[in-house]
């Protein structure tokens, strides 16, 4: 639609200064181009989270999930990173990737922290209440999202390092803690929890 405006500005612009009419057409085609290219979204080169994270991963052993929204039920908005994790950081985010190398654990989840949004990189453990900033994973990367939940029954969590879904966790129950969600979309949620410097994780169907 905005070419089509831009179109009939240009033809009769053409018009009024006698412009042929192949040299009109050109102008169209390379006008509309342009803007195609200008306001083209940031995924167009294939990336699915903004630059400063695809760095970090790069930096990482790890590269982005291409093809994260190619194999999502198409009603998943959730993208594969989330901002705003580390509370004391000016810029931080979260998000998954796929590690360059082969193994049980292909994937990662990384946090990064940073007082420029250009300049970020692993969050310091401080940052984490004494967690890693890199979580090694076995399932398929889901969207993310950030929640305050409460009343959480810690026994229902086990380390993330375990692949067993078994739970596991310590006793007690948290009144109040921020939780990392994955959300595939089809009912299947994985909740990561930084407890006393580990983290544990539960599933949720």
């Amino acid at each position: 639609m905005a070419c089509l405006r831009l179109y009939t500005r240009l033809i009769a612009f053409a018009e009024k200064e006698m412009i042929t009419i192949g040299r009109r057409t050109l102008a169209v085609f390379t006008t509309c181009s342009l803007l195609s290219l200008v306001f083209a979204p940031a995924s167009w080169p294939n990336n699915v989270m903004p630059q400063t994270l695809v760095d970090v991963a790069h930096a990482n052993g790890c590269n982005p999930i291409d093809d994260f929204f190619d194999q999502r039920d198409p009603n998943v908005m959730n993208a594969p990173y989330v901002l705003g994790w580390v509370p004391e950081a000016r810029y931080s985010a979260v998000f998954w990737c796929k590690k360059t190398e082969k193994g049980d654990k292909p994937y990662k989840l990384i946090f990064a922290a940073g007082e420029e949004p250009y300049e970020l990189k692993l969050a310091d453990a401080k940052q984490l209440a004494g967690c890693p900033a890199v979580i090694e994973y076995w399932n398929w990367p889901a969207g993310l999202r950030i929640e305050t939940q409460r009343n959480l029954e810690l026994t229902s969590f086990h380390p993330v390092t375990d692949t067993r879904p078994t739970p596991g966790g310590p006793t007690g129950v948290l009144a109040s803690a921020r939780v990392l969600v994955s959300d595939n979309g089809d009912g299947l949620e994985e909740i990561f929890l930084c407890y006393r410097g580990q983290w544990f994780i539960r599933l949720l169907e």
